[in-house]
């Protein structure tokens, strides 16, 4: 939970380093919502370091309903200060908070292109209860599910 407070970084490639190199926000962050149909089986695409094809997600699951978060700027470094991570943290959040409250979902198919910084912000502040449990999928040759994050035990 973010109840403890921590020091996140992202790994930067160039130069080498886990430290932040910029210090203003250098990317912003937007949501599409895509109706398939009516009902409540949501998928959300996380497109922050490559572009996900939605057909590829509605190949793998039924959605009713696709959210999907975009970076202006896709790449390696969509993420590169505090400012950017704390941004998409709070769009993220405002997804969370729709397809719980809005479309009433209790899961939610999560296809991710997204730096560790991201990935490991959705983990720590994941709340029980309160967003929808996460079935996450991988890309290695076709999407496949390989973590769920909340749930009964």
């Amino acid at each position: 939970m973010d109840k403890t407070n921590v020091d996140i970084y992202q790994k930067k490639r160039v130069p080498d380093t886990w430290k932040w190199i910029e210090t203003k926000k250098t990317n912003s962050f937007s949501v599409n919502k895509r109706v398939v149909r009516d009902g409540n089986n949501i998928a959300l695409i996380l497109s922050l370091t490559a572009d996900i094809n939605p057909q590829r997600v509605t190949d793998v699951v039924d959605a009713d309903i696709i959210y999907i978060i975009s970076a202006e700027r896709i790449g390696v470094d969509a993420i590169s200060s505090i400012d950017d991570l704390s941004d998409f943290w709070h769009v993220y959040q405002t997804v969370c908070d729709e397809i719980k409250n809005k479309e009433c979902a209790v899961e939610t198919s999560v296809f991710p292109a997204i730096p560790v910084s991201a990935a490991f912000e959705i983990g720590r502040r994941y709340m029980p209860g309160i967003y929808p449990k996460l079935h996450i999928y991988d890309d290695y040759n076709g999407f496949c599910k390989t973590l769920t994050i909340g749930g009964d035990c």
